[in-house]
């Protein structure tokens, strides 16, 4: 997934700046019978899914790379000092923290310049990510980028900027406000032009880099909305709803100029089909009823996207399969209604989720769904309960993915473990047990 540093290439080309892009290891799915530590890092957060074939249960590792090895860091700084840059900028994902810690202490050594870090990760822990960076965005980095680029160019500091934390010459932090999160009508496209990437990932050194010609899925990746108008535990979107207010987090790009990089994509980078990261892709039918039309008429690939139980109806459907939906995955997560509704915030009657399901596949869409069907929470009734939730999905739906649940600091579901009641051992026995492991 590399949409977001995109959109910020595409915030800096758009202001008149000179960023590049270098794609640095790339993640793979291990089999943990086939995972070495000598070999692969599994992340600060072992992320695992459940497949079940032929030759019975695989369990896999979703979120490790084959650790750094000196070759590489060594083309890294090469690449680096020939571009020459004013800043330096790590985006890191929760699971790899601990990775752009030893990044940065290794670049600093070649590198007198800012180290910036941004994403999930470093807004989720900014004290943590401040131990290594000079400042941290908290938040959506598109107007940060551009106000610290100008900075930069003007020789000032780089103290008080909207939306970071950064450290102050006396080495305390400095905790500036947050900014309003920026209006998606107004971000720039996502700039996916060659010259402005590379990529390295063990005998591998390309620079200009296209930057979907390494990735499996080769569909072109938009989101027209961010936020979500849901709240689970176990999802960054309740954090950032925490963070930043539900009402606010929440919005949606015009269905116009959406179709408009859209066209950009088809034409120009020729994509042929769109994948829709929204989170929940079908909860405004009054924006499908105008988007959809559009796209058929102007892009006409097809596409795929996410729904929820109670977000599609048969009428939504047929319009999606109409305008190019070949797939579509529905989040169940859970049998269970005592882990949906207490666990997960995610209160969702079991009767809905199958007949939810049953009209994805009536209407002769391709239809996957995603649990978690292994928690701190599930108890032997629980997991009954997803299993025979499971024999009443339609046959006709794929089980796309089956994880084990991640937890991730400052989650809500974090705050679960304080309530003996809703686990399925003790908290004291959970530790007990996990040293032992």
């Amino acid at each position: 997934m590399t949409l977001t540093v995109a959109q910020l290439c595409g915030e800096l080309v758009a202001a008149g700046h000179e960023p590049l892009v270098i794609f640095f290891k790339k993640q793979e799915m291990v089999p943990l019978t086939e995972f070495d530590s000598e070999i692969y890092d599994s992340g600060d957060i072992p992320m695992r899914c459940f497949f079940i074939g032929k030759n019975g249960l695989t369990i896999s590792d979703t979120a490790g790379w084959k650790r750094v090895k000196k070759g590489e860091m060594n083309k890294l700084i090469a690449l680096i000092k020939d571009f020459n840059p004013d800043a330096i900028g790590l985006s890191s994902l929760s699971n790899s923290m601990t990775l752009c810690a030893e990044m940065t202490e290794e670049l600093r050594k070649h590198f007198n310049v800012p180290f910036l870090w941004g994403g999930t990760g470093p807004t989720l822990e900014p004290e943590k990510s401040l131990q290594s960076a000079d400042l941290v965005c908290v938040g959506e980095g598109e107007e940060v980028i551009v106000e610290i680029a100008k900075k930069l160019d003007q020789k000032q500091p780089l103290t008080d900027i909207a939306g970071t934390w950064c450290r102050t010459l006396t080495g305390e932090i400095q905790k500036n406000p947050k900014r309003p999160l920026p209006d998606l009508e107004k971000i720039a496209v996502p700039c996916w032009q060659d010259e402005h990437y590379a990529f390295i990932n063990g005998p591998f050194f390309i620079h200009p880099f296209k930057a979907g010609s390494r990735l499996e899925d080769k569909s072109y990746q938009i989101m027209t909305q961010r936020g979500c108008p849901f709240s689970c535990s176990f999802c960054v979107e309740s954090v950032y709803q925490r963070d930043f207010g539900k009402k606010d987090s929440l919005r949606r790009m015009s269905p116009q100029k959406a179709i408009r990089e859209l066209v950009f994509a088809k034409e120009h980078l020729g994509y042929k089909s769109v994948t829709f990261m929204d989170d929940v892709f079908t909860v405004n039918p009054r924006w499908m009823d105008e988007f959809l039309p559009l796209y058929k008429e102007q892009v006409g690939l097809p596409f795929f996207c996410y729904t929820y139980p109670t977000t599609h109806t048969p009428e939504l459907l047929a319009k999606l399969k109409d305008a190019g939906c070949m797939a579509i995955a529905m989040g169940v997560q859970s049998g269970s209604e005592r882990i949906l509704n207490d666990v997960f915030e995610r209160k969702t009657n079991i009767k809905r989720i199958v007949k939810s399901a049953q009209d994805i596949v009536d209407a002769g869409i391709h239809a996957t769904f995603d649990m978690i069907p292994m928690t701190q929470f599930d108890r032997e009734e629980d997991l009954r309960s997803t299993f025979e939730l499971v024999l009443q999905i339609p046959k006709e739906m794929d089980a796309s993915f089956w994880g084990e649940m991640a937890y991730f600091p400052e989650y809500p579901i974090m705050e679960k473990f304080k309530d003996e009641n809703l686990l399925a051992v003790s908290y004291t026995h959970l530790r007990a047990h996990e040293t032992v492991l």
